[in-house]
């Protein structure tokens, strides 16, 4: 009888694939180990997931859970308690983003065994082969664990070309669930994994030093025909951290969407400085190969902010790079960082100005504005802490921070306020793709509030989101 490996995703309120586990999952054994996926965020609630879990543990060799940090954590460590009182005998191993930066907190505060840092795949497999053995713990590049109670760091492991790892495989998840949450038939897709930039809000350079590596062209058409050709999807979201970092695969991958007459539409993820020099020549083949949006890391209005943070990038890109976009009509979402500790107000309001050029541009372009986060592991994470200002200690702490509505202690109350509501107002005026009657007034209300400026008494803020956040489940604007 296989025995069982329980991978968990913690609540969160998106319906991304897991793609963290059909990743691992591509070099496991599948004759050997039998695989359970069991994600929360596409169950009837957290208890129910949980009580899929308890069902597997009698048989499992292990329980993973990936996790990021923030209010996923606590999931996170409910079914971790939960596994640990039901079947002390089965190691929990988390993995992901926190226990990449903080394996040592992790583990020392009672809720994992194991933490696997860094690039996955190849650790997490020898471990289930240690975890079987009971020996070989020592050996394993990238694992973290604790020992007569000291705690061991083993050696970073080498970085590895993601082309050595076999296709994903999409039937280990009910993926037409996945389908009807998101309302379309969309897979999501890692064609690459690292970023070679070193901006100073991304834990990326921390985790995978700066190390970048992508499928190649030929391989990135065959793994995406085949997904798509099967399961009948529409349309592919790549979702790397830099999805354009190799311009030459992607127009390979271009030209082998149009001479293979596939239909699908795609999205992916890219930099201003990318965009921004592109020529129309390929713009246009970009566009001929159905992609219908780049998601562009943006960042800030001003120069002086995006010299500090270290995005190595010119605010006319951003510009620039809407202006060719909208040329070639392939839809954008350009993302920004506001409420720095050192940033001033005057330089959050160059960033709201930068917005109203794109939306002037074209309306239909969207944005986020998000507040920075000290997230651990990066460069201004470590400034902040240095400068005194403080930081979450604890896992309860970090599981606090709620990374869509955060904004740092340091920001002025009335400048938060102020972002929010432009932020709201702009995106009611100018992407509400809703039919309803009802909203058409609002919306026309909220262009002549952009417009002046006015974003006082925002008695349609309050109401919209108290039907996103408390009727319809969704997240608050």
């Amino acid at each position: 009888m296989r025995k069982t490996i329980i991978l968990y995703n913690p609540v969160a309120p998106y319906y991304t694939l897991p793609l963290q586990y059909l990743a691992l999952s591509s070099v496991i054994d599948k004759t050997k180990y039998e695989i359970k996926i069991v994600d929360a965020r596409i169950e009837k609630s957290a208890a129910h997931a949980h009580d899929k879990v308890k069902e597997l543990l009698p048989n499992a060799v292990c329980l993973g859970v990936s996790i990021i940090t923030g209010t996923p954590i606590k999931d996170a460590v409910i079914v971790s308690r939960m596994a640990k009182q039901l079947a002390p005998n089965v190691p929990v191993v988390w993995g992901g983003w926190h226990p990449s930066i903080f394996p040592e907190q992790c583990i020392r505060e009672g809720f994992a065994d194991y933490c696997v840092f860094g690039q996955g795949e190849l650790t997490f497999l020898e471990l289930l082969d240690a975890l079987l053995s009971n020996s070989g713990f020592d050996k394993i590049f990238g694992l973290a664990y604790l020992k007569n109670n000291k705690f061991h760091e083993n050696a970073e492991r080498k970085f590895v070309d993601i082309n050595r790892f076999p296709p994903y495989d999409y039937d280990l998840i009910p993926i037409e669930t996945y389908f009807n949450l998101k309302g379309i038939r969309q897979i999501d897709f890692y064609s690459s994994q690292g970023c070679p930039y070193r901006c100073g809000f991304c834990a990326d350079p921390y985790i995978y030093s700066r190390r970048w590596s992508g499928l190649k062209g030929s391989r990135m058409l065959v793994d995406v025909f085949d997904a798509v050709r099967k399961y009948h999807v529409d349309d592919v979201l790549f979702q790397d951290e830099n999805f354009f970092a190799n311009k030459n695969r992607v127009i390979e991958f271009c030209t082998g969407i149009q001479e293979n007459g596939m239909k699908f539409t795609w999205a992916a993820t890219s930099r201003a400085d990318q965009v921004a020099p592109l020529d129309d020549d390929l713009l246009k083949d970009m566009a001929r190969s159905n992609l219908r949006k780049v998601i562009i890391g943006a960042e800030s209005g001003s120069q002086e902010m995006l010299d500090f943070m270290k995005k190595d990038t010119l605010v006319e890109e951003a510009i620039i790079s809407a202006e060719k976009l909208n040329r070639h009509r392939i839809g954008a979402v350009f993302g920004f960082i506001v409420g720095f500790p050192e940033e001033s107000f005057e330089d959050t309001l160059r960033t709201i100005e930068t917005i109203k050029e794109i939306k002037h541009i074209n309306p239909r372009f969207e944005f986020n504005i998000f507040f920075f986060t000290p997230y651990p592991g990066t460069d201004l994470f470590n400034y902040i802490v240095e400068k005194g200002y403080r930081v979450p200690q604890t896992l309860s702490e970090w599981s606090d921070i709620d990374f869509i509505m955060y904004a740092g202690y340091w920001v002025k109350e009335h400048e938060r306020r102020y972002v929010e509501r432009f932020k709201f107002y702009t995106k009611l005026a100018t992407e509400q793709n809703s039919t309803r009657t009802w909203i058409r007034p609002l919306r026309s209300l909220a262009a002549a509030r952009t417009k002046h400026d006015f974003y006082y008494l925002p008695v349609e803020k309050e109401i919209i989101n108290f039907v996103r956040h408390k009727v319809l489940n969704q997240v608050n604007w």
